[in-house]
């Protein structure tokens, strides 16, 4: 089960979708939209392929579908936030509805075409481009804006540590118990992309919803969570109280 909800927040994080794993809630079928995504050549004008799938008995994704964005996009998984005091507006259920949630700042590492290749996989990730704060499309809005996507082939990538402040590490999973901290959703926000490098890693810093599930919906306050923030500090489980990007642990 944690294998298959990391795809979810790899919005963040890189860690294998296995197709046996089952949700209990959500999107049973994920592994195999995604598979049958590769294998669909059809593409829009910005050479983004594109596969849009329904269910009834999904929320957010699965009523959104997926698509395939190519090019550099910004990754969160690993990355705790800080709460803003604004509010930001949420897309939900495919854009049918939108729901506000308090805000939060996050520091996030580029996924750039040198990272890919350091982990053996092309330059592309998911987004469902009608949830989040998304806009139906995968080119960013403006200059120096740069979307947040998930991935499921990046397992290798900067992440926040000790010290260094971001070192290239493979991801490091922990489960935060019920209470110690609110999850961060960033899967489909926008980002701005930071003038300058930490580390040597291009940066971009993102806007997202405090206590919001990625698969669409408010996460359970009862749950413990998913994230890999954390795995590289001194102490781990302090990340979790960190408000750090995560998945609600089924």
């Amino acid at each position: 089960m944690k294998r298959f909800a990391l795809f979810f927040f790899s919005l963040c994080i890189s860690f294998a979708v296995f197709s046996q794993t089952r949700l209990d809630r959500g999107d049973g079928n994920l592994p195999q939209r995604i598979e049958n995504m590769r294998g669909d050549d059809s593409r829009d004008s910005l050479g983004n392929r594109s596969n849009q799938v329904q269910s009834s008995n999904s929320k957010g994704i699965g009523r959104t579908g997926l698509t395939e964005c190519a090019g550099e996009f910004a990754y969160c998984g690993a990355s705790t936030c800080r709460p803003t005091g604004r509010t930001i507006v949420v897309k939900e259920d495919g854009g049918k509805y939108t729901r506000k949630y308090p805000e939060a700042t996050c520091k996030c590492p580029v996924i750039t075409k040198e990272i890919a290749v350091q982990n053996g996989a092309s330059l592309h990730g998911f987004a469902a481009l009608n949830e989040g704060n998304m806009n139906g499309s995968c080119r960013p809005p403006s200059k120096g804006t740069i979307w947040s996507y998930a991935a499921v082939d990046i397992p290798l990538f900067p992440q926040e540590s000790t010290s260094p402040p971001f070192k290239m590490a493979q991801s490091n999973l922990q489960t935060c118990p019920a209470g110690s901290g609110t999850e961060v959703n960033c899967w489909n926000f926008l980002c701005k992309i930071d003038k300058k490098p930490i580390n040597g890693a291009k940066m971009a810093t993102c806007f997202c919803p405090i206590g919001e599930s990625p698969l669409g919906h408010p996460a359970p306050s009862s749950d413990g969570f998913l994230t890999a923030a954390g795995g590289y500090y001194d102490n781990p489980t302090k990340a979790c109280s960190m408000y750090p990007v995560g998945m609600t642990e089924f």
